[in-house]
This record gives structure tokens, sequence and C-alpha cells, in this order.
């Protein structure tokens, strides 16, 4: 019976030592199987992924140019003037300056010839006088049926053109009108659409002549003037000069109480004006 227990108690002792020295013997066998299932060649690991650098097209880097700037504020600074842009500026001052001397070229060709122009026109002059045999003025009266006896002033003037230009002019009208008007109360320029047409005809008029043929004419103005009124008697004559351009004279004259056929006075320049 003791024998058969110390025989146990080896086996128990035993046991521990012989799993241990399993183990060692398995592990080197575990090793090798799983060396064989690896494959003789192993295939290349894949080549690391390049980092991605995302660029912005306008927007400027956030490390370089900072840092330059930093380092030296004045690298990246722009001149005021390229050489381009300064060969550019030169040539436009020099096509502005040709342009502002031609232009006053040509304006002073321009004043010159209408200068020359002016100077080459007719200039007609209107002079008034009494028709022979009729001087002064005709008081009269009128009277229709029933209405009111009226009052008018009567003169029969000759009027007189003479061209005082160097060219010829074509008279094409003359209008005239006669007023009996306070004193000072003539405006300063006339009004020509309030006169009348008495002469239509062509007439032409040589360059430092006068009109060949006299015309009379007849002019009325209602009432007889008192003391402290004018009578007036002014109007328009036109022509066509030889270039054939339209021009005018006006005349404006006063009849004094004296029957005396005077100019206007200076004041009233526009009254003997020629355009």
């Amino acid at each position: 019976m003791r024998l058969f227990a110390a025989f146990a108690l080896a086996s128990l002792l035993s046991l521990p030592l012989s799993s241990s020295g399993a183990q060692d013997k398995s592990k080197p066998e575990s090793q090798q199987r799983e060396a064989e299932r690896q494959p003789s060649n192993p295939a290349p690991a894949p080549a690391p992924t390049a980092p991605t650098v995302e660029i912005n097209i306008g927007t400027p880097s956030s490390t370089g140019v900072s840092e330059t700037h930093k380092e030296n504020p004045r690298a990246e600074a722009r001149p005021f003037i390229t050489g381009g842009e300064g060969i550019i500026a030169v040539i436009t001052a020099i096509y502005a300056s040709i342009s502002y001397f031609s232009l006053r070229a040509i304006k002073r060709q321009a004043l010159s010839a209408e200068a020359q122009l002016a100077a080459e026109s007719p200039w007609i002059m209107v002079n008034i006088e009494y028709s022979p045999g009729m001087k002064g003025r005709f008081l009269g009266t009128s009277k229709v049926r029933d209405e009111p006896e009226t009052h008018h002033t009567d003169f029969i003037f000759r009027f007189d053109c003479i061209n005082h230009g160097r060219t010829p002019a074509l008279i094409t009208e003359k209008r005239a009108t006669l007023k009996i008007i306070p004193k000072n109360s003539l405006p300063p320029k006339p009004d020509l659409k309030a006169t009348e047409v008495f002469d239509d005809r062509a007439e032409p008029l040589a360059a430092g002549k006068e009109s060949l043929t006299k015309r009379d004419e007849h002019f009325s103005a209602p009432g007889y003037q008192g003391l402290d009124e004018w009578v007036v008697l002014y109007g328009v004559v036109r022509y066509r000069d030889v270039f054939g351009r339209d021009r005018q004279t006006t005349f404006g004259y006063e009849v004094t109480l004296g029957e005396k056929i005077e100019r206007l006075p200076g004041s009233y320049w526009k009254y003997n004006e020629n355009t």
C-alpha cells in the first residue's frame, strides 16, 4: 500500500516537467508550420502615398510670403512707373501736344478764312430821305360810316441802298414799319415781326454802288405826334451775297418835330446793324 502511494506521488511530480518539455517541442513545430504557409517571395510593400498639396490661385501662401514680408517688407514693392509705362506716357504726351497745336492751327486758319470771307462780303447800308416835293408829314383824318373819326400821320420816303462791300449782292426783300410811341419806350432790339414787306422785287447791287432805281414808299401811323413822343421808322433789308449766304441790314430812323430824318441814337445800335 505504501509502495502504491509513493508511485502515485512520483507520477504527479513529473507531470509539469513533461508538459513544459512538450510545449518547448511543439513551439518550434508551430513556427515551422507558419514559415511553410508564408510564400517564398513575399510581395513588396506598397509605396507610401505622397501627401496631396492643394494650391489656390490668387491666394498667397501662408508661409513663404508672410515670412518674406516679415524679413523684408520692401522685397516685393512695385515701382511707381515701369519702363514700358514710362515710354507709353511719353508717347501719349507727345501725341497730346501735337493734337493741341494742330487744333490751334486749324482754329487760326478757320478764323483767318472767316475774317477773309467777311472782308470780301457785301455790306449794304440803307439811307432814307423825303421824296422830292414831299418833305414833311401829312396829317389826316379818316371816317368809315358810323365809326368815330380817326387821325393819322403820313410820310412818303425814298429808300436808297448802298453796297459798301467788295463783292456784289442781290437784295431779296425790304420791310419797315412807322410808329408814334412815347419817348424812351422803344425796345433795344427791333421787333422785325411787326414790320411789313413793302418791296420784294429782286434788286442786284454791285460793289461800291447804290440802287439804280430810287423807290418812293408811303407810310402811315395812327394818331398825331405829341411833344413827349417819337416818330420812328425802322425795318430790315435782306440780301444774298456771292458766297450763297443770306444776310441782312437793319435800319432805324427818327423824324423830329423839325421834320428832320435822323438815325436813332447809338444806344439803339441793333436798329442799324449788318449781319
